[in-house]
């Protein structure tokens, strides 16, 4: 006998043993409370800039933690909050790198952008209109507490981590309606924030599920595409997502449910405006959830391959001193209807000019995650716009599924797609002007679309 074989056939029995004793995934979720404690203003409509009044409902910070069998780890942080910064992404990402070694690429955080949360403050061009003088120190306070709360989930749900099958499907559910409605008017906006049952949607509601070994549901993540905006009571409250997760949670005792905000920049909840409405949409979702369980999610494989790339977004025009100055002394080009915030934005882009200077471009930060060849998520920036969850599905080649969340990383903007910008209207141009973390010179230039878009195929292939 060739003495060789026996070592081979030893060899070969022993890397069998080794792979059925290393679980495909090892995964767990952790979960904490960010209300907060102290007096804080309510954060999303502009005209209604005043601290809350109690707590209709706990805001939450949730953590899914995977880990492949070959020791590739990932974490996806879901938030009831209006918006992710660039500061509080950076400083958890350090803080995750450091504690945890978890590499930033490897960190991801979506906000559900409920417009019942605080605000995130962080620099003085959003300090300057400021009269309350806690106010400042309240954000700021705030912003390093939640920082940890984070922290302290994700080391939480990596220290927790257990053999597991992860899963994917999906369903439908229609309450999110376009609301870009064309006006036919000679005057006033070219679009107007109206219901549009005519517009372009995504009613899809992908789900990724996590079990046990022993076949117990420990963690569902969700997603929808459609402003957190049911609602506009003065307390805390977590809008329809907030209620989805309760009632999937309450149904799945011992499971954490995971909001995950899709492309909805230009996606209303009909009917609005009431919290039966708010209530009715949540019910509506988590059945939706419930009917991508009932067929029976399929389960996917590792290994996990994660990127993350920025791609430069340009600006229209970058305006000088000069033209600013001029424009605020004579009130030339300034319309009737939006003259204040008009000039609120030239003081601050004229401050910034005269301190820091004004940015030329912006890099807008891209995430995606391979699961194996079952699933690729891709998370983009900013309040994006429908088009782009639409256009990557239509023009997806790879194998399995795809999920585009948005709302992801870092809220830098209104992410208008190439149709939108040259319609115009509020995602277009016009919620600029209320923006100050980043502060943006002008609207976007036109290739903002291909941008984004081909630097996401290229990270999907």
């Amino acid at each position: 006998m060739n003495p060789v074989l026996p070592i081979l056939a030893f060899a070969f029995a022993s890397f069998l043993q080794t792979s059925a004793q290393t679980p495909e995934w090892k995964a767990a979720a952790a979960r904490t409370i960010i209300t907060p404690t102290d007096p804080m203003y309510l954060a999303g409509f502009a005209n209604r800039e005043v601290p809350a009044e109690g707590t209709a409902m706990e805001l939450h910070a949730k953590a899914l933690a995977l880990q492949d069998a070959q020791g590739q780890r990932f974490v996806m942080v879901t938030l009831d909050l209006v918006e992710v910064t660039a500061q509080l992404r950076a400083a958890v990402a350090e803080a995750v790198k450091t504690k945890f070694s978890l590499p930033e690429k490897a960190l991801l955080l979506n906000c559900s952008h409920t417009h019942c949360g605080p605000e995130l403050r962080y620099t003085e061009l959003e300090f300057m209109s400021f009269t309350d003088p806690l106010r400042k120190e309240r954000c700021l306070r705030y912003n390093a507490w939640l920082k940890d709360k984070i922290v302290g989930i994700v080391g939480d749900a990596l220290q927790q981590l257990e053999p597991a099958t992860v899963s994917y499907g999906h369903a439908r559910c229609g309450f999110a309606m376009n609301r870009r409605l064309k006006n036919d008017k000679p005057s006033g906006e070219p679009f107007l924030n109206s219901p549009n049952p005519e517009g372009v949607v995504d009613h899809d509601v992908p789900v990724l599920t996590v079990q046990t070994a022993a076949g117990k549901l420990s963690a569902i993540v969700f997603g929808y595409a459609c402003h957190n905006t049911s609602m506009s009571i003065k307390q805390w409250h977590g809008d329809y997502a907030g209620h989805a997760q309760q009632f999937i949670e309450e149904a799945h005792p011992g499971a954490i449910a995971l909001f995950m905000m899709g492309c909805g920049g230009d996606q209303n909840a009909y009917p609005r405006f009431s919290p039966i409405f708010s209530l009715r949409h949540g019910q509506s979702l988590a059945t939706a959830v419930e009917a991508a369980l009932d067929a029976k999610p399929k389960p996917i494989h590792g290994p996990l391959r994660i990127d993350w790339q920025t791609t430069r977004l340009d600006y229209q025009s970058i305006p000088t001193a000069a033209q600013i100055e001029k424009r605020l002394s004579t009130g030339e080009g300034y319309e009737k209807s939006y003259e204040i915030y008009q000039r609120k934005w030239d003081e601050k882009r004229l401050y910034a000019i005269k301190h820091t200077g004004l940015r030329d471009h912006y890099d807008c930060p891209l995430q995606v995650v391979h699961f194996g060849h079952d699933l690729t998520f891709v998370a983009l920036s900013g309040e994006t716009c429908v088009d782009y969850s639409l256009r990557l599905k239509r023009e997806f080649t790879g194998p399995g599924a795809l999920w585009v969340a948005g709302y992801s990383n870092d809220i830098l903007a209104y992410i208008p797609s190439r149709r939108v910008l040259l319609e115009g209207g509020y995602e277009a141009f016009r919620s600029l002007m209320y923006w100050s973390n980043p502060l943006h010179p002008d609207k976007f230039a036109d290739t903002l679309e291909e941008r984004i878009i081909s630097t996401a195929q290229k990270m999907m292939k």
